[in-house]
């Protein structure tokens, strides 16, 4: 998520890359840079909260009446509330404050919490309790690439550069995890890339990955914030070289399409949270109000931009910017919050706490794994009878559109530039059923990439056997036949995708999993791609019965669309 320019978090160790023109840091465990005092919490009239640069944080400074402190007749001075509000985007700095009690609310993404879990789950006094989920970064953040990378598979031996201790950490980790299994699957090599780190994040000024990707000619790829992105690559298109772009730079990924990747959340000491359970629940249920009103504001065209740029930006002048940080991410309300709270849902807080503890681990960013707790609230009955009407189920995609641009995008030949990830399932001589005793694990796949890169589509594409029409073929069967053959293949291919879609949805409903249906496209190709490839205008025989059986099969594929803006509903434009 978007986050403002921030001094030095910590001493970090520079390393030399003079050969590349730039010096990137080292990135240790957090617990190795930082070492905070711990000290009990008093009582205080007075709740101080962290609030950072990003468009999540618009909601509490709403609920706290445009201020940092409390007015009276505010959303929170109306629960008995007196909040302070302190921006801090530094996870150190916040963890500083955090560790003394001076402020026992700490807001950041997942990655940016669990980095801090080796100093916080030290202490019983300071361990941390999930209490809400602000928002999903929805197009604040993007993965910007030279023109070599096509697909993340391509990002294999890359050069990537992030901000150390930053917000893109879980990002980075996740695409490049996605990108390993699509690639090893297809049986091609997967070379762990290089992962360089930098002390800040926003702009081409200080030490950040902009910059870097300015300088340093042999990074492949940068994870930056949204205008950084758009400087890197033309305004979004391909950079041309000019106005501080980079030839050839594109935006390989953005948040747009992995919608469900950057969580934005409040965690509070235990201690603190088991004396203020009240005080607490007020603050959530405030929170839901507020951002339900903030939405309301926000289209009745009567927000104080002004006052929130100057809050959030330093800048009562910068409001484009202070919109964009708001239009760049999905606050998910008190609906989102029950689906976060809900350890069967896909994007769960455990859930991603989970994939995000295994990459960090894995890689050094934490020492070992910690089982946070969540507050053992009924958030559903927690704001009372509040709406929430943006959280009503309506379909994200436009179904006929969504069709239409994955069409075009075939007959162009860009349909595997926007492919994401792939992936088959094979089936058997004539079968008809999909069953998810049979197919688990491909139909877990499935839901778990769709939750994942929610703003992008799920093409089901089913393929049929030629080995029919080339027999009929060879023994000189008339072309009204062959052709009756051909759209015989392509209905058959059709209806296997359409029922592997209705499986999927099926097996997600049995396991408590909403699936929006508008997300899926079915496709038929009939015999026109099969594995085996094509000699002239028709199918190679297969040779083998593995070749033979290589062509029943069903793809799926998650393929971005974002730039097609009649396609896809911006979650907060309703």
């Amino acid at each position: 998520m978007r986050v403002h320019p921030v001094l030095p978090i910590v001493c970090l160790l520079l390393l030399s890359t003079a050969a590349y023109g730039f010096d990137y840091v080292e990135m240790p465990p957090l617990a190795e840079k930082v070492s905070p005092k711990i000290q009990d919490c008093r009582s205080s009239g007075t709740l101080t909260v962290s609030m950072r640069t990003s468009g999540a944080h618009i909601v509490p400074l709403f609920g706290n009446g445009y201020g940092l402190e409390t007015a009276p007749d505010s959303i929170f001075g109306k629960q008995g509330l007196n909040i302070r509000l302190v921006r801090k985007n530094s996870i150190a700095e916040q963890l500083k404050d955090y560790m003394a009690c001076a402020m026992p609310i700490m807001a950041g993404t997942q990655g940016m919490i669990n980095m801090a879990a080796d100093v916080t789950e030290a202490d019983p006094r300071t361990k941390m309790v999930a209490i809400y989920q602000h928002a999903w970064s929805n197009g604040a953040d993007a993965l910007v690439v030279r023109d070599r990378i096509k697909t993340p598979e391509d990002l294999s031996g890359a050069r990537i550069a992030t901000q150390a201790y930053g917000p893109h950490l879980e990002y980075m980790t996740r695409v490049l995890s996605d990108a390993r299994r699509s690639a090893t699957e297809k049986g091609g090599a997967w070379q762990s890339p290089e992962i360089l780190y930098t002390k800040d994040l926003l702009g081409f000024e200080g030490h950040t990955p902009g910059r870097a990707f300015l300088e340093d000619n042999g990074l492949d790829a940068v994870f930056v914030v949204k205008p950084d992105a758009m400087v890197l690559t033309s305004g979004g298109a391909t950079g041309t070289g000019a106005e501080g772009s980079v030839k050839g730079a594109h935006i390989l990924l953005s948040t747009k399409s992995a919608s469900r990747l950057l969580s934005e959340v409040y965690v509070v000491r235990k201690d603190f949270f088991e004396e203020n359970r009240e005080t607490l629940q007020k603050f959530v249920d405030a929170l839901f109000k507020a951002e339900e009103k903030a939405r309301e504001n926000v289209l009745k065209l009567i927000v104080d931009w002004e006052t929130v740029a100057r809050h959030l930006l330093d800048d009562p002048g910068a409001t484009k910017e202070a919109k964009s940080l708001w239009a760049d991410v999905e606050t998910v309300g008190m609906r989102g919050n029950v689906d976060w709270a809900t350890p069967s849902s896909p994007r769960s807080f455990g859930a991603v706490n989970n994939e995000i503890q295994n990459a960090f681990v894995e890689r050094g960013f934490m020492a070992s794994a910690y089982a946070f707790d969540m507050a053992d609230w009924d958030y559903g009955n927690l704001a009372g009878g509040l709406f929430d009407q943006r959280r009503a189920e309506l379909p994200g995609f436009d179904e006929s559109r969504a069709s239409k641009v994955v069409e075009d995008l075939k007959k162009s030949g860009d349909l595997e530039k926007e492919t994401l990830f792939s992936f088959n399932i094979q089936f058997k001589p004539n079968q008809q059923g999909f069953s998810a005793e049979r197919y688990r694990d491909e139909f877990e796949r499935a839901i778990e990439l769709t939750s994942t890169y929610g703003g992008a589509v799920l093409t089901i594409e089913g393929h049929s056997d030629p080995l029919n029409y080339l027999r009929k073929k060879a023994k000189g069967a008339p072309q009204h036949q062959l052709r009756s053959i051909r759209q015989a293949a392509r209905n058959l291919s059709v209806n296997r995708a359409m029922s592997v879609r209705d499986a999927v949805i099926d097996f997600a409903d049995d396991q408590g999993v909403s699936m929006d249906e508008s997300q899926f496209v079915t496709v038929g190709y009939g015999i026109t791609e099969p594995k085996t490839g094509m000699c002239g205008g028709d199918p190679c025989p297969p040779q083998t019965e593995a070749e033979w059986l290589s062509n029943m099969r069903v793809n799926f594929r998650i393929v971005q669309v974002e730039a097609e803006a009649s396609v896809f509903t911006p979650p907060n434009t309703w």
